[in-house]
């Protein structure tokens, strides 16, 4: 190195040093995940005992410095399959649910009124989602995949507040626009 060199002459601000803090905290990081992807990979079988595994990990500092600080539950899993445990596990897993704002909710009963109107027949709550533009769904906020389930709380409250009305039950339920005959 050529020599330290200050930013101002008294700032006592030393870029050298803590430009060698940040690489050597970067080198660390990068080390410990070389070390879990590495372990992540391992496959091992039967014919090698619980000790002769944990020994051959200890014998890698990087290894067993990065595996030490696991949770035990993590340890065996990824053992057993790792990341395809944990990523067939995030496929199956629901995305998490949201609550609509008061503000989707009035939008979603705005535009279910609309599109009830044009209904002679009536529909149902799929058949409303499949009739809500994706234009609109934009402008509100929700997806298309949980369009339909998040129908349920601005209908029911249609139907309270008579605004529409219901023929027959479950299933079966159709929504027609305004009040019971």
């Amino acid at each position: 190195m050529a020599g330290k060199k200050t930013a101002g002459a008294g700032s006592g601000l030393d870029i050298a040093a803590l430009f060698e803090q940040e690489l050597q905290a970067r080198n660390e990081d990068l080390r410990r995940q070389a070390a879990l992807t590495m372990f992540f990979k391992l496959q091992p079988n039967n014919k090698v005992t619980v000790e002769q595994f944990i020994s051959g990990l200890k014998q890698h500092s990087d290894v067993w410095a990065a595996v030490s600080e696991m949770g035990i539950l993590d340890f065996a899993e990824n053992l057993v399959g790792g990341s395809k445990v944990k990523s067939s596990a995030k496929v199956d897993k629901e995305p998490k649910r949201t609550r609509l704002s008061e503000s989707q909710k009035n939008s979603l009963k705005g535009i279910i009124v609309s599109v009830l109107s044009s209904a002679r027949d009536g529909m149902s709550r799929t058949e409303i989602a499949d009739n809500i533009s994706g234009d609109l769904l934009s402008t509100v906020g929700v997806d298309r995949a949980e369009l339909a389930n998040k129908l349920r709380q601005p209908l029911g409250e249609l139907v309270a507040d008579h605004k529409i009305h219901t023929i027959g039950e479950k299933r079966l339920m159709r929504y027609h626009h305004g009040k019971k005959k």
